[in-house]
Parts: C-alpha cells; sequence; structure tokens
C-alpha cells in the first residue's frame, strides 16, 4: 500500500511533516509517552484513531515491523472549515455547507461529494471518529469530486453546529420524525446541511440544537432513503431556491 506509514518514528514524522493523514491505528494494548502523543497528535488535527488488535496491524503492514501504530496517508488534503468559510464571504458568495456524521459507507461519500460539487456546494465536513474512509473507492464513486470539493474534518459535531451558528450560518439536520419539508424552509440564507449515519441517523442532542429539522415527504408507506440520494434532494432545493434571488 503506497499509502502506508508504519513504526512509532515514521508515523510522528509524518504528522509533524503536515501531511494529510486519513487514520491512525493503534495496537489496542498500548499504554504510555507513546499513546499520549499520538493521541494529541491526532487530537490536534482531528484524525481518526483506532485501537486495534495486533493481526490487523500485521495485516495492514504485511506483517513488518510497525511497531504498534500505522498510519493511513489520505488521497485529499484537508481544510480548515472557518477558512473556507471566510474565503466564501470575502468572495461575496452565500455558504453552503454539507456536513456528514458518522457515515460509514465509502461509497455514499463519494456520491454525495459528487452531488455537492455539482450543485456548487463550498465545502464537505465530515463528522465521527469511526466515519468512513476517504479512498480509491470514494475518488471513483465520487467522478473526481471529492478531489476539487474541499473537505473538512471535526471531532465535535456539536462544537461544528455551535461554530457555524456563531458564524452567521444556519444549520439544519435531516430526521424522519417531526420535522419541517424543504420547500417550506429558507435554504437561501447561509446554510449547512447536517445528514446522519446510515443506520442511526443524528444523535437526538443534535436534533435539539439545529436551527431546524427537515424531513424529506414520502410518498408512500417506504419513508426511508439513501443518505447520497436524500442529498442530493436536499442541494437541488437549495439550488432552487437560490437562483430567484
Amino acid at each position: 500500500m503506497s499509502d502506508l506509514i508504519y513504526g512509532r518514528n515514521a508515523v510522528t514524522e509524518a504528522f509533524n511533516a503536515g501531511l494529510d493523514i486519513e487514520k491512525v491505528f493503534v495496537l489496542n494494548s498500548i499504554r504510555g509517552e507513546y499513546e499520549i502523543e499520538i493521541r494529541g497528535l491526532c487530537k490536534e488535527t482531528n484524525v481518526p484513531i483506532a485501537k486495534v488488535p495486533e493481526v490487523k496491524l500485521n495485516e495492514l503492514s504485511k506483517f513488518k515491523a510497525h511497531q504498534g501504530v500505522v498510519a493511513l496517508i489520505s488521497p485529499i488534503k484537508y481544510f480548515d472549515y472557518k477558512t473556507i468559510l471566510t474565503s466564501v464571504l470575502e468572495a461575496g458568495n452565500v455558504p453552503l455547507f454539507v456536513i456528514l456524521d458518522g457515515v460509514t459507507d465509502v461509497r455514499n461519500i463519494g456520491a454525495i461529494s459528487r452531488s455537492a460539487y455539482f450543485f456548487g456546494a463550498d465545502a464537505l465536513i465530515i463528522s465521527g471518529n469511526f466515519a468512513g474512509r476517504i479512498n480509491e473507492d470514494t475518488v471513483k464513486t465520487s467522478a473526481g469530486a471529492i478531489l476539487k470539493l474541499p473537505v473538512s474534518r471535526v471531532n465535535s459535531l456539536l462544537t461544528l453546529v455551535s461554530d457555524l451558528q456563531s458564524l452567521g450560518v444556519k444549520v439544519v439536520a435531516t430526521s424522519l420524525k417531526d420535522a419541517v419539508e424543504p420547500l417550506t424552509s429558507d435554504f437561501r440564507e447561509p446554510l449547512a446541511i447536517i445528514l446522519g449515519a446510515e443506520d442511526k441517523g443524528l444523535h437526538y442532542k443534535v436534533l435539539e440544537i439545529v436551527d431546524e429539522v427537515i424531513r424529506i415527504p414520502a410518498f408512500s408507506d417506504f419513508d426511508s432513503l439513501n443518505v447520497s440520494v436524500a442529498a442530493g434532494i436536499l442541494l437541488y432545493e437549495c439550488r432552487n431556491q437560490r437562483k430567484q434571488i
């Protein structure tokens, strides 16, 4: 694997060199100073970290001397969402962000990236330590769009929502329960759309603090949509409203 780094010094140097790291795997029995160091580096850079058994590390490193840690280099560059927001506002545009919380299917992430880029979203923000890893399948499913769309990554969705709201961005979330239809919501203002994990949806604490909860109406007794399809529908509605400004 060309995107693989293993060994304690090598992984630490990758962080220090500013490489975009997709995910770090550490031995589940690792303790002490190095564990504290690697967790600190991951927290500072919003890199997901997972404790795994040695068999997983051996599989990733092809049984080479991994010293209890393996890092995967990302095929994309990650950006700070506040920097993206500032750039959009300075250009005189109305921000549009798509936020994915805990979405694990890399093909769904790719498909959503494709729709986001097609409809002119300004960024994709990925939240959740165990969200899907951006890899070749993601790039392929996105038809290369994820290489052109700015992508950001955060550890805490609740903190992200609060930050965006304080910066004047309306935050809406999707849900199958008590919610308004997209047509009745105002998507013309600075906007961030949150889509939840395929199986769990969004945590109730998130639904409590967002500005609005959106539900795409069903026309049958089957009310569940694939998350990438839902993203496309909401992005289209946003652009349809904004073209009327």
